[in-house]
């Protein structure tokens, strides 16, 4: 009788102290953590397709009628063909309010701080892409509708 009042007392103990833990990680678990919403800006002539194709061609060297430029939810997925060796390139973007983040299709997102750091502009009929280096220095490469 003794044992099994002992097995009793330590199946509830086991119990409670199980039961305490599922409530913990329940709470942990169902805490949501603050997402910033994406900024986004109207555009006035191009389209976010256009930013991202314009984007990949300044930063590629390549011109912009050969990119490709597919959506799939928030992220922009682009590719070319290299004329020279007919070699196929295919990157990804994301666009938060002026600012344009990229990466190669399997590889890491140049947002560490030694990255260029990529924004857009739009004036009137122009779209200017921009990169920031890490010493400051600029290129600006501008484009026209249709470009």
């Amino acid at each position: 009788m003794k044992s099994l009042t002992c097995c009793l007392f330590l199946i509830l103990i086991f119990s409670c102290n199980q039961k305490e833990q599922t409530e913990t990680n329940l709470t942990v678990e169902t805490e949501i953590p603050k997402i910033k919403e994406k900024e986004e800006i109207t555009l006035k002539n191009f389209t976010y397709e256009d930013i991202a194709r314009y984007t990949m061609a300044s930063i590629m060297g390549q011109s912009s009628k050969i990119i490709k430029v597919r959506k799939k939810d928030e992220l922009y997925f682009v590719s070319y063909i290299r004329k020279s060796d007919h070699q196929k390139f295919d990157y990804k973007i994301k666009i938060d309010g002026n600012k344009i983040l990229w990466a190669n299709i399997d590889g890491r997102w140049r947002d560490s701080k030694y990255d260029e750091k990529i924004t857009f502009v739009e004036k009137d009929n122009k779209l200017e892409i921009i990169q920031t280096f890490d010493d400051n220095s600029q290129d600006i490469q501008e484009y026209k509708i249709g470009d």
